[in-house]
């Protein structure tokens, strides 16, 4: 069954900005062929930066973006502190910037962050879904974020309560809220299956 959740935010595939002056895609964990239709929309843009985290299933799949200058980054962590840093530069963050966000909803949503935060409007940041379907689940009680969560019912890292994970997304926290699964009568659980694969 479709959520009828309004919160949930709906993608559609990346598509090329004729409008931008400079364009950075950015990946991570997105499937191979959701790279190769990236990098074919978006292969007449110029000048095109790529910024990933070590990815080798990208260059296996023959994805490449030509005269793209490219980094790598370690982990999600690296790659955020380096965004951040760069958007802080106003050679970098210019009218015209336009950034491509492909891979999971934590990564694209934790781009987008940075982005508003250094003012960019929100139809400069184009973000597609691709790759796993785990979620981070936000605690409602105890503010904890939990990463990688895969079923419906997770133990909050934080206060150790179990959590129901909702459908409710929010895009400011880039995290689905996560309530307390036995408020009602304490021991008693739903069902737990794991639909976040």
């Amino acid at each position: 069954m479709m959520s009828t959740n309004k919160s949930r935010p709906e993608y559609v595939r990346l598509a090329p900005d004729l409008h931008g002056t400079r364009h950075l895609f950015i990946t991570n964990g997105a499937s191979a062929e959701d790279c190769v239709r990236a990098s074919l929309a978006l292969a007449g843009l110029s000048p095109m930066e790529v910024w990933e985290v070590q990815d080798p299933t990208r260059h296996a799949a023959g994805v490449t973006f030509h005269e793209a200058g490219e980094r790598t980054f370690a982990d999600d962590a690296a790659l955020f502190a380096a965004l951040d840093e760069a958007l802080r530069d106003p050679t970098v963050a210019t009218i015209g910037l336009r950034i491509y966000v492909l891979g999971s909803e934590p990564f694209i949503w934790s781009i987008r962050r940075i982005a508003e935060h250094h003012a960019l409007a929100a139809e400069a940041v184009q973000l597609q879904r691709s790759g796993t379907l785990q979620r981070r689940v936000y605690c409602i009680h105890c503010h904890a974020f939990n990463e990688a969560v895969t079923r419906n019912v997770v133990t909050c890292n934080g206060c150790g309560l179990q959590l129901f994970v909702r459908d409710h997304f929010s895009r400011r926290l880039a995290a689905f809220m996560g309530v307390q699964a036995d408020a009602e009568v304490a021991g008693e659980l739903p069902a737990i299956s794991q639909p976040y694969l």
